[in-house]
């Protein structure tokens, strides 16, 4: 029995010459006692055991990344998503990449300014650091248009457009960090003083979607483009299979590589295409969910989900929830008074997107700042968002995906940009 105890203070203390000195302490003190205190003092070893060993840090259940009041990124294990409130500035700390990816519990961030790409995970309260790939050393990295694919449970595609000038890929192995394979792709390169721009990269069995437009990305006045290209890729030769086109909207993806913009649901590839003001906007074209289905290299002519609403609403992000329903983020333009608007003001509300049978249900969560954040978590019937408002704080609610009831839960002090169950 007193070995329990000796082992309940070695763990929990710090390792040492001191742990060794308590424990012949409390030796000591035991001999001094007589047989029936003895006796007494082995039973509170018994309970000492149990309860201070057995019963550690409680184990969290989700966790939230995201911005602290003083804008760095925190990551916060948390138990609940229903009530209570936090600060992400008692959260762990991260060196600030921008976090796009969780799987298995392990983050991916990037730096944008370095195109440093690093892998964390949470263990044993802490937020570790597992190691990094220096992109910027071989590619070109840049973050803007650009975007990611899961290959397998352990390789992920990712690729970037070079600042609207080249696309470029490159193949990673997380589990051991470090890269099987980069190059070009053999997409033509944009026209002088023109851009890749809204792009969606997908890669779907043995082929990788690439859907663009070109337009003029240093002249701010000009509009999308009039035309979406879809290279179609032979993966994992890289080789460009071909380009079609389809003029029935425009920029068909976003801008960065948390931003999510397509969904996988029984052998089509959904994307949504966000011609806005926002991003770039365009006089005729109206936002749209569009689709290809997986094997082809077309985009489905028979198939065109408007989602304009009579202009009244802009459309961004298509956030997969899975079985064919996606949630999408929707401006009410009679907010928006001028551009900053977009983003700290409280413009952004919440659609209901059942991508097969083209149908819409506007969710009444309040309104938000409009983000490109993945901080959605779906829990069976139950469909779990973080609100980021313009004072700087966010609450998570949610949705029942078959009652149609919302419920306030979680409270947080800072703006969310992941939010996932732990494993």
């Amino acid at each position: 029995m007193l070995f329990g105890l000796h082992l309940c203070i070695l763990l929990g203390s710090n390792e040492g010459e001191g742990d060794i000195e308590v424990i012949f302490a409390i030796d000591l003190y035991f001999h001094s006692f007589t047989p029936m205190n003895r006796y007494c003092y082995l039973v509170y070893c018994i309970v000492f055991l149990f309860v201070s060993c057995d019963m550690d840090v409680p184990k969290a259940n989700f966790a939230v990344l995201g911005y602290s009041s003083s804008e760095h990124i925190f990551f916060k294990p948390i138990d609940s998503l229903q009530n209570g409130m936090v600060d992400l500035a008692n959260g762990l700390p991260t060196k600030g990449e921008l976090f796009f990816a969780e799987k298995d519990g392990k983050y991916y961030g990037i730096d944008e300014n370095t195109g440093q790409f690093s892998k964390y995970g949470y263990e044993n309260n802490r937020f570790k650091f597992y190691g990094s790939i220096p992109f910027e050393e071989f590619t070109g990295w840049t973050a803007v248009a650009s975007w990611y694919s899961w290959v397998s449970d352990h390789e992920m595609l990712i690729g970037s457009s070079r600042r609207g000038k080249q696309f470029m890929y490159v193949l990673v192995d997380v589990k051991s960090m470090r890269v099987l394979k980069h190059g070009n792709l053999d997409i033509p390169l944009p026209p002088k003083g023109i851009n890749y721009g809204g792009v969606m990269g997908r890669l779907v069995d043995n082929k990788l979607y690439i859907a663009y437009m070109l337009y003029n990305y240093e002249d701010k006045a000009a509009p999308a483009g009039d035309t979406i290209y879809l290279a179609t890729i032979d993966y994992p030769e890289m080789h460009t299979r071909k380009i079609t086109t389809d003029a029935r909207s425009t920029f068909p993806g976003g801008y960065n590589l948390f931003w999510q913009v397509s969904a996988v649901y029984e052998g089509y590839l959904y994307f949504i295409t966000q011609p806005g003001g926002r991003l770039r906007f365009h006089p005729t074209y109206k936002p749209a969910v569009m689709r290809i289905k997986v094997g082809t290299d077309f985009i489905d002519p028979d198939y065109f989900f408007p989602l304009d609403n009579e202009r009244k609403d802009e459309f961004y992000g298509l956030y997969d929830i899975g079985g064919g329903m996606a949630l999408t983020k929707a401006v009410d333009l009679n907010k928006i008074k001028e551009f900053s608007d977009y983003f700290a003001a409280n413009t952004a509300g919440y659609y209901l997107l059942d991508l097969k049978n083209r149908s819409t249900q506007k969710v009444d969560f309040p309104t938000g700042k409009l983000d490109f954040y993945p901080n959605f978590y779906r829990n069976g019937d139950q469909v779990f968002a973080a609100i980021n408002d313009s004072s700087g704080n966010a609450s998570i609610y949610s949705y029942g995906l078959k009652t149609g009831q919302i419920q306030k839960g979680l409270r947080i002090k800072g703006d969310v940009i992941m939010l996932n169950k732990l494993p």
